[in-house]
């Protein structure tokens, strides 16, 4: 929401304008726009604006084009609304004017007590989340402690000029007159005349007009009289009072002369959270008349200022004293300003006293050390540990410091001689141990004994041992409740007991079964429940023959041990429980798992061989009882074309307890006949062959290999793409096959072929080759071709690439002759750092060193399609070591210098 400069404005007014001005200008203002004076204020700030500033506010009128004259119009009516005698800009002072009374009511006047009209108050700050006393009181409305304006006045309230009285008659003569205290303090009396009245408490006033008025109406002090007199204040007189020091609005303010010390903080917002509530003074004609301590009031309820206030009084607010808080167990934790001889006992006071949980042992004070005190300024803190029951008694007195931090302790929370039952029984919850509560039954019986639906086979003690620890202990209800000794046990303290109901077991108890049976499951638990019924619901064991696979000579049931976390594992005889007999009679407990396993559980299940080399399928096969060679084979799917027929390798482990037999060796003949034992594979020789494999039975683990024929050899062939005749694969005809031989099957080299730029790759590596060299008959230059090798013949490029470290990096058109220096020269040359070496890459692979810096320079021909790379060089750090030059200049000046004293020695 975008906010305007009227309603800026606006906000200004409610800020410095009296009164009326607000109802009357701000009010319509906002109840136009639906906002609230709090809401105007936050929409200012969020545009940027200071509400409190006049100057913000024009300029931003002005900004937003505002006519000059209508912001002109709105300033003049701030500055008339504005105080101008208040030290204090958010209060104003309200002039009095003489008005008459009637005699047949009192007027009420105008309030002439003016205070801020800004609403609810900041609440109180806090440290370290404490409040300060006493400060919230000032926080809320001011008119919530004005001065009454009616009832009784003090007699003691001394009548000065602007006071207006009521003076009535009754009894012989009645009449009743309203009169007002001039300036002189003077009151005109009918029939009387002018009497001066100011200087006078009411109690006096009333007794000398009584004897005034006694000359003219004698019937005022016959005996007894018959005619009656009172006098009263209608009206009290303002008085103008200074508030100065830690206030939150110090300045001149006027009230009525019935107002005391109280209101008139009360209606300037009160002191600050720095100013003291404990030495609050009256400075009268430059003395301090009196030293309020407001905490009378606050704590106590009685008013504490026994000095009427005059006009121009002053009320100063000095620093708060001292700064102490209490915190833990009382009515009211705090921070409290303490007088000098003020201690423990006052404080706990000043909070409301101890809450019953108090710790009377023990309390502790955290004081920073005074000045004086502090011999090592690390240690400036300490702690202090304290009887509490002594203070509060008073045979001790402990006076606090300015900054000390009292913290009361609690008792704890826990119930220390009693136990708890829980569960089935008719009155639950915590007992006391006693002489008549010592056991688990007394306890029982103590709750109004057990709960018809509650669990007898099992209850448990939650004991809570010395070191917090707990310990679970099973019971036998039933035993307990005959009064076993083993079972009716002593408690202790924090003893937890538990029972269960049936229903509760029931709902939440299961039991299950898993393994080799059809039906794994889970059912709920019931008290009669055999370990022979669980498995007869299982299914599948009363089957003959699915009982084949199942081992019949042990089953497991796992159950829960006392402290329901840990389990037990209970073997039995499977066979013999489902016969009914031996432990199938076993009752079953909550959560108890029965599991049954197969009969393979005893046997080795996974048997395999291996077989690798030359077959089809090679890998790891499951063994099977009496299987051969051949069964292997087939598997295997039958041997590759490359396969040694003659023997197999047969590797197996035949004492594997010894470990210096890992496994034994040996050969099978699958051919015999020595001449035919490198014969290639055929379907004749396979036939044969698995005849006599036939007779070779396997064993678990043996690993069977098949060698390859060193005499079989696949086709080899080589790959030539380019400028070729005829691109394509060739099929490499012998071992010494050389590259010549393969440009000239392939039809040559085309016209646009560039010979020098062929390259020859070979297991993903280059091999640089001399393919001009080779075509012109240089029989040196030949080299052999293997297997997979890739021939590679590019188009003339007519290009040499420069690149790295020099002024433009790129492609330059090839001279025929041209050297290093001429490539580089027009790729900008060598910039800085440069490498004193650059790399020279020709077209056909081939890459050479190239010294372009110091002594012996290289400057090689460049042919078509090469690379030169100019590489950078990183600087070097400096070095504190000298250099070879200062080393030598240092050494030739010092042999000088030598020489010189020698030949002068010489000469003397």
């Amino acid at each position: 929401m975008k906010i305007s400069w009227v309603l800026l404005f606006v906000l200004v007014l409610g800020c410095f304008a009296s009164p009326q001005v607000n109802s009357q200008t701000i009010d319509q203002e906002l109840a136009r726009r639906g906002l609230t004076f709090e809401q105007a204020q936050r929409l200012a700030r969020q545009s940027g604006v200071d509400p409190n500033n006049p100057d913000e506010l024009a300029r931003f009128a002005r900004n937003n084009g505002v006519p000059e004259a209508q912001i002109q119009q709105y300033l003049i009516q701030l500055r008339q609304r504005q105080g101008s005698d208040t030290v204090s800009s958010e209060a104003n002072v309200t002039d009095l004017t003489d008005q008459s009374v009637t005699s047949d009511q009192i007027q009420e006047s105008e309030e002439p007590m003016n205070i801020p009209q800004d609403g609810p108050r900041p609440s109180t700050p806090e440290k370290s989340g404490l409040p300060y006393f006493g400060y919230q009181i000032f926080a809320d409305t001011p008119d919530a402690f004005k001065p009454g304006t009616d009832g009784p006045v003090d007699e003691g309230y001394v009548i000065g000029p602007d006071d207006e009285l009521r003076l009535t008659i009754w009894g012989a003569t009645e009449f009743q007159y309203d009169m007002s205290v001039d300036v002189e303090g003077r009151s005109f009396i009918p029939n009387i005349g002018l009497v001066t009245v100011a200087g006078q408490s009411l109690k006096n006033l009333r007794e000398s007009l009584k004897v005034t008025l006694s000359k003219s109406y004698s019937g005022l002090v016959k005996d007894p009289p018959t005619i009656f007199m009172d006098l009263t204040v209608t009206r009290f007189k303002p008085i103008r009072v200074f508030v100065l020091g830690e206030v939150k609005n110090p300045g001149g303010y006027t009230f009525t002369s019935n107002a005391s010390i109280f209101n008139v903080l009360y209606g300037v917002g009160g002191p600050t959270v720095d100013g003291s509530l404990r030495d609050v003074r009256i400075i009268r004609d430059g003395k301090e008349i009196a030293s309020v301590d407001l905490y009378d009031l606050l704590l106590r309820g009685i008013d504490p200022s026994t000095v009427p206030l005059l006009n121009n009084d002053r009320i100063f607010i000095p620093p708060r004293k001292s700064e102490v808080s209490i915190t833990g167990p009382v009515r009211r934790p705090a921070i409290f300003e303490l007088k000098q001889g003020e201690g423990v006992k006052e404080i706990i006071e000043f909070s409301g006293g101890l809450k019953p949980e108090a710790y009377t042992d023990r309390f502790q004070i955290r004081r920073i050390l005074p000045f004086e005190e502090r011999t090592d300024p690390s240690e400036a803190r300490a702690v202090l540990d304290n009887s509490l029951r002594e203070i509060i008694s008073g045979s001790t007195k402990f006076d606090l410091q300015d900054g000390d931090k009292v913290r009361i302790f609690s008792i704890t929370d826990v119930l220390d001689n009693v136990v708890r039952i829980e569960g089935a029984v008719d009155q639950p919850g915590v007992y006391q141990l006693s002489d008549t509560i010592r056991t688990v039954r007394d306890l029982v019986l103590a709750a109004d004994s057990l709960t018809g639906d509650a669990f007898l086979q099992k209850a448990e003690i939650i004991r809570t041992n010395e070191d917090s620890t707990q310990t679970f202990i099973s019971l036998d209800l039933r035993s307990v409740m005959n009064d076993d000794p083993s079972q009716n046990l002593i408690l202790r303290k924090r003893d937890r007991f538990k029972i269960y109901s049936r229903l509760e077991i029931e709902q939440n108890s299961t039991v299950s079964i898993s393994g080799a049976v059809r039906n794994p499951s889970e059912y709920r638990w019931r008290d009669s429940l055999r370990v022979f019924d669980v498995l007869f619901k299982s299914g599948g064991l009363f089957d003959p023959e699915y009982r084949e696979g199942i081992l019949l000579t042990r089953a497991d049931l796992i159950r829960r041990n006392e402290d329901g976390r840990t389990t037990n594992i209970i073997s039995f005889d499977l066979e013999e429980a489902l016969n009914e007999e031996g432990f199938g009679l076993e009752i079953m407990q909550p959560f108890d798992q029965i599991k049954v396993y197969e009969n393979t559980v005893q046997l080795i299940t996974e048997k395999y061989v291996v077989i690798s080399g030359a077959v089809k399928s090679p890998g790891r096969y499951n063994f099977n009882e009496n299987m051969t060679l051949e069964d292997l084979i087939m598997n295997a799917m039958g041997f590759s074309e490359d396969a040694y027929l003659g023997e197999v390798e047969i590797t197996r482990t035949e004492r594997p307890e010894l470990e210096s037999e890992k496994a034994t060796k040996f050969d099978f003949e699958l051919i015999q006949d020595e001449s035919d034992k490198y014969a290639f594979y055929s379907n004749d020789i396979f036939w044969n062959l698995l005849d006599r494999a036939e007779e070779f039975k396997l064993q678990h683990r043996d690993r069977i290999y098949i060698r390859s024929n060193p005499l079989f050899k696949n086709q080899e062939t080589v790959t030539i793409s380019g400028e070729v005749r005829f691109p394509g694969n060739y099929t490499l005809l012998s071992e010494n096959e050389k590259l010549s031989s393969f440009i000239e099957r392939a039809g040559g080299v085309t016209d646009e072929g560039y010979a020098n730029g062929a390259r020859l790759q070979r297991d993903g590596q280059n091999v640089v080759i001399e393919l001009e060299k080779i075509i012109s008959g240089n029989r040196r230059s030949d080299i052999f071709i293997k297997g997979g090798d890739t021939i590679d013949i590019p188009k003339d490029p007519n290009v040499v690439l420069v690149t790295g470290n020099v002024g433009l990096d790129g492609f330059i058109k090839h001279e025929p002759g041209a050297k290093v220096t001429y490539y580089l020269d027009r790729a900008g040359g060598l910039q800085a750092n440069s490498y004193k070496y650059v790399q020279l890459t020709q077209a056909n692979g081939a890459t050479y060193r190239v010294k372009r810096k110091g002594l012996f320079k290289q400057n090689p021909e460049v042919e078509d399609g090469a690379v030169i790379r100019v590489i950078y060089e990183e600087p070097r750090p400096q070095s504190d070591k000298p250099s070879f030059r200062e080393v030598f200049g240092d050494t030739i000046s010092i042999i000088t210098a030598s020489l010189t004293i020698i030949v002068l020695i010489d000469r003397l």
